[in-house]
């Protein structure tokens, strides 16, 4: 007990309080410095991104290298400010050398974040993908690439939720790059007719459709255009037990609008087929009784 009372005593003397109120002081003033140079890292970056988005110039090396320095920048002021604290010295020094960063991140068990680091800097240099490329990993993960960090990229979806996918995970699976050398997307317009319906009428209706579209392309090479093949092509591509199912290929800007493109086909389409009587049929069975 009396070594407490003693404890106490000599930590809250005058001296002591006064070295803390220094220390504190130091730490609140790296604070502050740190927080006016990270916001001038972020406009300065912003600045530049913006202006190269204005001239239609790949931004992905910007946005990683902002990521970078700014995340360079918390650390060193994070060193520093350990570095005040009494006792705390050596240490910051030994993770400033670097062989203490290492042993920590090891330590903590962040192979997986160290991972996932050099897989942001591949991924930074050899452009699989870049921000603005609109990309699907499998399933319901697609959408535009928004951003890519030390640790992960940001990819925003049709519905703009985020998509967080750890870097070192995109490195080591297939992804789908609908805009990396033409960003140009055919939409798979399919529907199903019945065998009784006019195949050759419900096949031009799909065409003039497609062919009255705001969003369709003339994707045609001058070659095909010399030989007279259609913008649009639609061809029976199946025959099942109860429809003739046929497809259009038609043309669109990017991903984005061969999406709407094709939704609002299967609209216009379905429309027309009921004004013109064209069966669109459901799966049904044939019940036969026999009388012994």
């Amino acid at each position: 007990m009396e070594e407490s009372k003693s404890f106490l005593k000599n930590f809250f003397s005058e001296e002591n309080l006064e070295q803390l109120f220094y220390i504190g002081l130091y730490i609140a003033l790296i604070y502050i410095f740190l927080m006016a140079l990270v916001f001038l890292e972020r406009r300065l970056f912003n600045k530049i991104i913006a202006r190269r988005e204005k001239q239609s110039i790949d931004k992905t090396n910007f946005i990683f290298l902002k990521n970078v320095v700014i995340y360079a920048t918390y650390c060193i002021g994070f060193l520093t400010m350990l570095n005040q604290i009494p006792g705390m010295q050596q240490l910051s020094k030994t993770l400033l050398t670097g062989a203490g960063i290492l042993a920590a991140a090891v330590g903590f068990g962040s192979q997986q974040a160290i991972s996932n680091i050099v897989s942001g800097i591949f991924m930074v240099l050899f452009k699989p993908f870049r921000v603005g490329d609109h990309v699907s990993l499998g399933g319901d993960n697609k959408g535009t690439v928004v951003d890519i960090s030390l640790r992960h990229t940001t990819i925003k979806n049709s519905e703009t939720r985020m998509i967080i996918v750890p870097n070192s995970l995109l490195n080591n699976q297939s992804v789908v790059n609908s805009s990396i050398l033409n960003p140009a997307t055919c939409a798979f317009v399919e529907v199903s007719i019945g065998f009784g319906s006019d195949m050759n009428r419900a096949m031009a209706i799909m065409q003039e459709e497609a062919m009255n579209h705001p969003l369709l392309i003339d994707h045609r090479s001058k070659t095909e255009k010399e030989n007279d093949k259609p913008q649009v092509v639609v061809r029976v591509i199946e025959w099942t037990a109860s429809s003739i199912n046929l497809r259009a290929w038609a043309w669109a800007a990017n991903a984005d609008n061969a999406f709407v493109l094709k939704c609002d086909l299967l609209q216009s389409i379905k429309e027309r087929f009921d004004y013109e009587g064209i069966e669109i049929p459901y799966p049904y069975t044939n019940v036969i009784l026999k009388k012994e």
